[in-house]
């Protein structure tokens, strides 16, 4: 039986949770809130990040980029190769989205500060 020791990130508390199989379902237990539930079954069955970088530009300087959405845990380090090697944008604003799509994650690459 497989079993998982982890944390809840989706508030403050931090509940130690217990997450396992059984019978063919995932039980999570420790979990004060639904909300914990719900996390502990996802990092069981398929582990979710946004993730969070920065891109430096060629002539200097830097752009603090995210993804938009959560994605799988397993295409992180495609997705930040993806980040590295994409095309420098002009005029680089808040908000301005650096890659479409990423990695075929669903996810967008988004600029949320440019220095």
């Amino acid at each position: 039986m497989k079993e998982l020791q982890t944390v809840c990130i989706r508030c403050p508390i931090g509940c130690h949770l217990t997450i396992r199989e059984e019978n063919g379902e995932v039980v999570v237990s420790g979990n004060r809130c639904p909300r914990g539930a719900e996390y502990g079954k996802q990092e069981f069955i398929c582990p979710m990040r946004t993730i969070t970088t920065v891109y430096n530009k060629a002539g200097g300087g830097t752009l603090a980029v995210r993804t938009d959405k959560a994605v799988e845990k397993s295409k992180y380090f495609e997705v930040l190769r993806a980040i590295k090697s994409a095309p420098e944008p002009k005029n680089a604003h808040f908000g301005d989205v650096l890659l479409e799509n990423v990695c075929g994650t669903g996810a967008n690459v988004i600029i949320t500060e440019v220095n």
